[in-house]
């Protein structure tokens, strides 16, 4: 049960932020509490097992401009692959010892997030 309930949420986060193809462009546009676009663009993606996912590419708007996603470059052999991740499923923080730089956490694993649909935006 727990695994239907956890696939029926990736789904869900897959199918509802792919329908966003709006890229955020201004740096200073608020993207997810108290930070803005450029403090989350390539940002390190850390996943649940607390392990480095990869890098925040973009982040998403819909048709009123609010930010809604973010599209996660993973790292791994071979090609990159791109995914869109609701902002309900991440959190956002400074950088221990770096305020400069932030740290993007989503609730998924690495293989939960390989697992989404490639974002081809």
């Amino acid at each position: 049960m727990k695994f239907a309930v956890l696939g029926l949420a990736i789904a869900a986060v897959a199918t509802g932020a792919v329908a966003q193809t709006t890229i955020a462009h201004q740096e200073g546009q608020p993207a997810k509490g108290a930070f803005t676009v450029g403090q989350i663009e390539d940002a390190d993606v850390i996943d649940s097992a607390n392990r480095k996912a990869g890098e925040v590419e973009h982040v998403l708007l819909d048709a009123a401009g609010k930010p809604t996603a973010i599209v996660i470059e993973i790292d791994r052999m071979g090609p990159d692959k791109k995914v869109v991740v609701a902002l309900a499923d991440v959190t956002v923080a400074p950088e221990p010892g770096d305020p400069d730089d932030h740290i993007v956490r989503a609730k998924l694993t690495k293989a939960q997030l390989e697992a989404l649909p490639d974002w081809k935006g």
